[in-house]
């Protein structure tokens, strides 16, 4: 009888043995479903040697989710915790981080191999920082070691280790550790730095930025796009991917720039009801609605500025009045219109005998020398106001194209003060290097990110023409850099971002030799 019952109960027993097995087996698959999702992340020797804090997860989640099937409900009290480490990011991202807690929010975020593959530091890195900015009340030593933590990449700090469950050294900057520098900047107030490394972080190879690091930055900055009124942005950014709100805010884009096909009502309603945020979102969803799914209504056309307040053939005052106007405009509200009237009006003044005459006259009846030793430094006055203006309202150069002399000394005037201004970034930091002057790796980064947002920028406002001139000088300094960079610091992840940019504008400006020269770099890898 005794041994009937002991045969009994090993014939129910589990077989931990088997399950052990089957937990190996379910872990393989799932790295190898990930490696198919992330095709550039390379493998890891941890997989097979049991080592990693996901496969251990997995052997000890198993058997107890077989042994609570068979009815051994005490297994139910481990199972909950394991669950959460077995989706460490999900929890991060809608507990820890929503809670602001950065020290916990890196802690469990790095636990989180299958989101941060290709940057599972940067990751931890990233959800530390975006904790801090959830935070209620801020906190200055919290700060400073996120602070810390970005800019060397994980080293040990002087305020203590890294909370890392492994050897804290400094590692390479990847994709999503440029994503926590630019969330911290956001926290410090620096938009238009956390615009800047957000935008950057789509210029990285795939293989090494995590695609969850280019969602939060394409949500970012459609939602800071959408701050400013900036509708076709958002719509850019909406193409990325990047959740639920992202999702609305391109539903809301599309309707309000008049894109097609436009989301209906239906539709627009459907995405508003699964996106968090539901009040702060409504007024959106009501103003798309009022737009119509359509073309946007076309403004009525604003009338020729103090144009009635001038008498017939008074160019002078015209000129003037129209250049007084323009200078008063907010920043927003200039167009190439506006660009080519004031500059046909200067023109028209200044070359028209009667108006100098008139200048002659009151310059003798002042005792002045003549009217020529007034027109030069007011011409140049009229320049420097109007290169101001395109400055601070990046009008693009196709906007106010034109043939008038007016026009075409502006636009002379800043391509010579672009040049100069790049070539003099260039040399910066040509001589940083040749000097072996060390940034951290997001500074480095940083100072790459603002030359190119210099570069393009002022290729934006004066044309083709530019970078034509500029390219060279840039291609240089910045190849130069690219190449310290990838061969002596090992920061191959950035370099090799540096040397895609490069090769996407040799092409652009036709140049087979550095595209040839760029392609090669590209090829050596991250």
């Amino acid at each position: 009888m005794a041994r009937g019952a002991v045969r009994a109960r090993l014939e129910g027993a589990m077989n931990w043995g088997v399950l052990l097995v089957l937990a190996l087996v379910v872990r393989v698959i799932s790295e190898a479903a990930v490696r198919r999702a992330s095709p550039g992340a390379a493998p890891r020797p941890e997989m097979l040697g049991l080592t990693h804090w996901n496969t251990v997860v997995v052997i000890v989640l198993v058997p107890i989710a077989f042994a609570l099937a068979s009815g051994q409900l005490w297994c139910a009290l481990p199972l909950a915790p394991l669950t959460v480490l077995m989706a460490p990011w999900l929890f991060a991202r809608h507990v820890l981080i929503p809670l602001g807690l950065p020290r916990t929010a890196y802690c469990v975020a790095w636990l989180s191999d299958a989101t941060w593959r290709a940057d599972r530091r940067g990751g931890a890195a990233l959800a530390a920082a975006w904790a801090l900015c959830r935070a209620r009340k801020p906190d200055a030593a919290a700060e400073a070691w996120v602070s810390e933590l970005i800019e060397r990449g994980g080293e040990r700090m002087g305020a203590g280790p890294a909370p890392s469950p492994t050897s804290p050294s400094a590692v390479p900057l990847r994709g999503a550790g440029i994503a926590a520098g630019a969330m911290l900047a956001a926290h410090r107030g620096d938009v238009e730095g956390a615009r800047e490394l957000f935008d950057s972080v789509a210029s990285l190879d795939e293989r090494a930025c995590p695609r969850e690091a280019r969602r939060i930055a394409a949500g970012w900055l459609a939602a800071e796009a959408a701050s400013r009124g900036d509708w076709a942005a958002v719509s850019a950014h909406a193409c990325v991917g990047g959740g639920r709100a992202l999702s609305l805010l391109g539903a809301v884009a599309a309707r309000l720039v008049g894109e097609e096909p436009a989301p209906g009502a239906l539709e627009l309603w459907l995405r508003w009801l699964i996106a968090p945020r539901r009040r702060a979102t409504l007024p959106l969803v009501r103003r798309a609605l009022a737009a119509g799914a359509g073309a946007p209504r076309p403004e009525p056309e604003a009338p020729e500025p103090c144009a009635a307040k001038v008498a017939e053939g008074d160019l002078w005052s015209r000129a003037v009045l129209l250049h007084a106007a323009l200078l008063l405009r907010p920043r927003g509200q200039v167009s190439g219109d506006d660009l080519r009237r004031l500059g046909g009006a200067w023109d028209a003044a200044l070359d028209d005998e009667r108006a100098q005459a008139e200048l002659r006259e009151r310059a003798a009846s002042l005792g002045a020398s003549g009217a020529q030793a007034a027109l030069g430094p007011l011409a140049r006055a009229v320049e420097e106001d109007l290169a101001a203006t395109l400055r601070a309202a990046r009008v693009p150069r196709e906007a106010w194209d034109d043939l008038g002399a007016t026009i075409g000394r502006t636009h002379r005037r800043l391509r010579d003060e672009f040049l100069s201004e790049v070539e003099i970034a260039c040399d910066a930091l040509r001589r940083r290097v040749d000097e072996r002057r060390e940034l951290p790796p997001l500074s480095e980064w940083r100072e790459w990110t603002s030359l190119r947002a210099q570069y393009e920028a002022a290729a934006v406002l004066v044309g083709t023409e530019f970078r034509r001139l500029a390219f060279p000088k840039l291609h240089a300094d910045v190849c130069h850099a690219a190449v310290w960079l990838f061969n002596t610091r090992k920061e191959r992840a950035i370099a090799n971002g540096m040397f895609r940019w490069l090769l996407a504008e040799a092409e652009a400006l036709g140049d087979s030799r550095l595209t040839g020269l760029q392609r090669g770099n590209v090829d050596c890898g991250v």
